[in-house]
């Protein structure tokens, strides 16, 4: 769960990593994915920065890895409302994927928009 919120929302605020980090736990929830939060991450096509199912390691005594873990303990234990609610999908911005038309956009939230 942390690093997904560091690889993807590492430079966003802290409503955007939250927002990251609930669509790793919506799906692990949705009975669609993966039960597990890694098994989340790691399935192939899903994040970009996963390669061939490897999660890479982040540099742990970064500061922006500590606050990655404080927001998935955040995001984990369900202590915050998040705009991205029950979204399963979310984006970059710059970016237009072919599946975004066909689901209904929940939230816009940083450089991220949330399914």
């Amino acid at each position: 769960l942390a690093s997904a919120i560091y690889f993807e929302a590492r430079g966003e605020t802290l409503a955007g990593q939250l927002a990251v980090g609930q669509v790793v736990v919506n799906r692990s929830q949705s009975g669609r994915f993966p039960q597990d939060y890694c098994g989340v991450v790691a399935q192939p096509g899903q994040f970009s920065f996963v390669s061939r199912g490897s999660i890479p390691a982040a540099p742990q005594g970064s500061a922006a890895w500590q606050r990655a873990t404080a927001i998935a303990r955040i995001v984990h234990q369900d202590l915050w409302d998040s705009a991205a609610e029950d979204a399963l999908y979310f984006h970059a911005r710059r970016v237009r994927p072919q599946w975004a038309s066909r689901k209904l956009a929940r939230a816009e939230i940083d450089n991220h928009i949330f399914y």
